[in-house]
């Protein structure tokens, strides 16, 4: 049989989601293609059409060789059909069930597969797509010339809302948009929509058959009993604990504690070198630097100021004030251009001025006077460049480029919101949450967990529970140096678990390490920190050990 006078049909693959699949010789490019015949579209309305048309077009906007490509939709006569590069494997299903026949996946294919498949899966994010049927049968694994392992290739992606159309006019009823139940989290099995944060619990679930060798049930909870009891070959063991605590997020209920799919790495980190720049860290973004006619001449508004920390005004972390004009005055008198309510900026404090894309900042004789990055002394005059941020007292601002309520400010609150901006770390009530859940996980693995707490000693400790602005800056040198430094020293491909348990304390979370491990890391970090500090503070640490029962207050407390 010939379609539209160009392809040849040659034999059915099987059926998905959104009809059947066929094998094509395309008598045009002389290539073989996969021609998948939309089902029920023939009774489907001109605005379903012109929905899979847009599909279409945002799907073949993904390239990349873990993705299968889309080529063309086209009218025939057994309806629309889509045009798909022809992939020659077998599905990762099927590849699971011929590997536990072998006595499953070694530790090397597993991380081949796994990297491969949550990079085709953020190649489709990363496009604004959502797959909404991820699983084994979506997934293809190639060979190469010798028979070995080749690639994963998600395939069927970027089209749930035509599955949920196709599944409607089917049913004649509304129902939760087209997917596997089997692979659906728990808000999908309750809402019905298809996210992003959803493809990732698939791809959690997805990477959890590889090791346990069962279709999961639907509403599976591959995390409510230890990992041992639920897999049949142990490959977990042979990874590292990042490797394996990356697919316990992905398993995690609340969609926004799950990692995103660009973040997800598998490979042996004792092999390389492990770059902290390089970690998937969450951070602020101050949004793209100014295009080159802004650097040439001032333009109103291009850039803002974004407050991330103040001591006595909290509520105003995360205002954004626009930099509308080439000079600006920054204090607490409302004759200046930016006013400010924290305590510590002095009436008149310091002066903005635009010059050649960057901002000279003045102090003007302030009162508690004017910061910049790691440094202890205070600075009259210097540039503060896109990204860069400068401390008024005990103000901090962000020089960044986004507009007020826009997306980037959007984003920007969320992560104020939950993390201390002088510190980057977490504040104590998310960082308890996210305590508990690395104590989850090490009952889940059964391996150690050990928490470092960190503390700032000083003189004035005796005299005033207030951080002076020498100690403020001196913790967030210290915080920030003593989270890379741990980081490298673990090894760590997930970022570490730090928080910001009191004024002049911290703590970091040392997932798989034991307690005499812990502390023998701890004693290296202390000894290259304290170097960092100005004279007269000392940076104290102990470590805790966790053991099931414990609470996280009794971690962070002891």
């Amino acid at each position: 049989m010939v379609i539209n006078d160009r392809y040849e049909i040659k034999q059915s693959l099987g059926k998905g989601g959104m009809g059947e699949v066929f094998l094509a010789h395309d008598r045009t490019a002389l290539q073989a293609v996969a021609l998948k015949i939309v089902r029920e579209e023939s009774r489907a309305s001109e605005e379903d059409k012109e929905a899979l048309r847009k599909e279409l077009l945002l799907a073949r906007s993904v390239s990349h060789p873990n993705v299968c490509r889309v080529h063309d939709l086209v009218p025939s006569d057994y309806g629309p059909i889509l045009v798909m590069e022809h992939i020659i494997g077998q599905t990762l299903h099927t590849h699971i069930r011929r590997k536990k026949a072998q006595g499953g996946y070694t530790p090397d294919e597993f991380r081949r597969l796994a990297q491969d498949i949550c990079s085709g899966v953020a190649a489709i994010h990363q496009q604004g797509l959502v797959h909404g049927d991820l699983k084994p049968g979506n997934v293809m694994v190639t060979a190469t010339h010798d028979g070995g392992i080749g690639k994963a290739i998600v395939l069927d992606f970027g089209f749930a809302q035509e599955r949920q159309r196709a599944q409607q006019r089917s049913s004649g009823r509304h129902i939760p948009d087209g997917g596997t139940p089997n692979y659906m989290s728990p808000e999908r099995m309750r809402a019905g929509i298809a996210t992003a944060e959803d493809d990732v619990y698939a791809l959690g679930l997805t990477l959890f058959e590889m090791w346990s060798c069962r279709v999961p049930e639907p509403n599976y909870r591959a995390t409510a009993k230890r990992l041992r009891e639920g897999i049949m070959f142990d490959i977990a063991s042979s990874l590292s604990h990042d490797e394996v605590k990356q697919v316990f997020m992905c398993l995690h209920e609340d969609s926004n504690a799950r990692p995103h799919a660009r973040q997800m790495r598998f490979f042996n980190p004792q092999t390389l070198t492990t770059n902290p720049i390089q970690l998937p860290r969450e951070r602020l973004d101050p949004g793209p630097p100014p295009g080159r006619m802004a650097m040439m001449q001032f333009m109103s508004g291009q850039q803002s100021l974004l407050v991330t920390y103040s001591t006595h005004a909290p509520e105003s972390v995360g205002a954004l004030v626009h930099l509308d004009r080439p000079a600006m005055r920054v204090g607490r008198k409302p004759d200046n251009e930016v006013v400010s309510p924290e305590q510590t900026v002095s009436g008149s404090h310091a002066a903005l001025t635009w010059s050649n894309g960057s901002w000279l900042i003045e102090d003007a004789g302030s009162t508690n006077g004017t910061y910049v990055e790691h440094n202890y002394e205070r600075q009259r005059s210097f540039n503060l460049l896109h990204g860069g941020e400068v401390q008024f007292g005990e103000l901090r601002y962000k020089l960044v480029s986004f507009a007020k309520d826009s997306a980037g400010h959007v984003r920007a609150r969320n992560y104020l919101g939950k993390r201390c901006g002088l510190l980057a770390l977490l504040n104590r009530a998310p960082f308890i949450k996210a305590l508990e859940d690395e104590m989850r996980f090490a009952w889940w693995a059964e391996i150690p967990l050990t928490v470092a707490r960190y503390e700032l000693r000083s003189p004035n400790r005796l005299v005033s529970d207030r951080p002076t602005i020498l100690e403020m800056l001196a913790l967030r040198r210290a915080a920030q140096r003593v989270v890379e430094l741990t980081d490298m020293l673990l090894l760590s491909l997930v970022a570490t678990t730090a928080g910001k348990v009191g004024p002049l304390r911290f703590a970091v979370v040392m997932t798989g390490s034991s307690t005499q491990e812990g502390k023998h890391l701890v004693e290296q970090v202390v000894g290259q920190v304290r170097g960092l500090l100005p004279p007269g503070i000392e940076l104290a640490a102990s470590v805790s050990r966790f053991e099931h029962g414990m609470a996280a207050m009794t971690l962070l407390d002891a």
